[in-house]
């Protein structure tokens, strides 16, 4: 399931964004990588990923905005969000799921995992 599905890794920390971005083009996804969040707003637009990637603390325009703007835009209100960071406090992960997040993952994770959780986001 996961051939021509489009992934946007938006992380600002290039070794995560080279380790999601090595296992997600094994099992078949098209990447798109930023590390920034006016870039990342940019790619949506012109790609339309089917899901996106998303650390919470990055440059430019911060992760909680970048979610917020794709959340109330009709074209892209239902793209699947994989909220990705450090960030462990419960009602910040609790927020993101009511909110809309489709998975959490906690800084620091597991890259097998993650992958096992997008690729099941797609079955």
């Amino acid at each position: 399931m996961s051939k021509n599905k489009k992934v946007l890794i938006v992380e600002d920390d290039i070794n995560i964004r080279n380790v999601i971005s090595m296992y997600l083009k094994k099992e078949g996804f098209w990447i798109f990588e930023t590390d920034n969040g006016i870039e990342a707003l940019s790619i949506i637009e012109k790609e339309k990923p089917d899901l996106i990637i998303l650390d919470l603390i990055i440059p430019g325009l911060s992760g909680y905005e970048v979610y917020k703007q794709i959340k109330s835009n009709k074209e892209t209100k239902n793209i699947t969000i994989v909220i990705l960071s450090a960030a462990d406090k419960e009602h910040e992960r609790l927020g993101n799921f009511y909110s809309g997040a489709d998975l959490y993952e906690t800084k620091p994770f597991s890259p097998k995992n993650l992958i096992k959780n997008v690729k099941a986001i797609f079955n």
